[in-house]
C-alpha cells in the first residue's frame, strides 16, 4: 500500500466524495478512511450569493471507518492541498466519531 493523503475523488455514480486515501497496487483499488459525502450549497442573503459545500458521512448503514472502492469506480481524484479544506474535513470526521461513539452508548448501555 502507498502513502495516504486526503483527495477529492468524483465517482462514476456522479457522487463527489472527500477521503483519506490509499492506493493498493496489487489489486488496483484505493482503500478510502473515513471518506464524507460533499453536497453543495447555495444561500442567498440580498444580493449576495453564496456558494459552498457540507460534508457528511457516506454510507449510512455502517460503522465501519475504512472501505475498498475499485479504481474503475473513480472518474477523476485530485489530492487536497488547501489547508482549509484539509482542516473542514479533519473536523468533520472528528464530529462525525464523536456522534457514532455517542450513539453507540446509548444503543448498548452495557459497554
Amino acid at each position: 500500500m502507498e502513502e495516504e493523503f486526503i483527495a477529492t475523488i468524483k465517482l462514476t455514480t456522479g457522487e463527489e466524495i472527500i477521503s483519506k486515501v490509499s492506493y493498493m497496487p496489487e489489486d488496483d483499488s484505493l482503500v478510502l478512511e473515513n471518506p464524507m459525502s460533499v453536497s453543495h450549497i447555495a444561500q442567498q442573503k440580498k444580493n449576495l450569493h453564496i456558494n459552498g459545500f457540507a460534508l457528511h458521512e457516506w454510507i449510512h448503514s455502517t460503522f465501519d471507518h475504512m472501505f475498498i472502492l475499485p479504481k474503475q469506480h473513480v472518474l477523476t481524484m485530485t489530492e487536497v492541498e488547501d489547508p482549509r479544506i484539509k482542516h473542514f474535513y479533519t473536523e468533520s470526521v472528528k464530529r462525525h466519531v464523536i456522534e457514532l461513539d455517542a450513539f453507540k452508548k446509548v444503543s448498548n448501555p452495557q459497554n
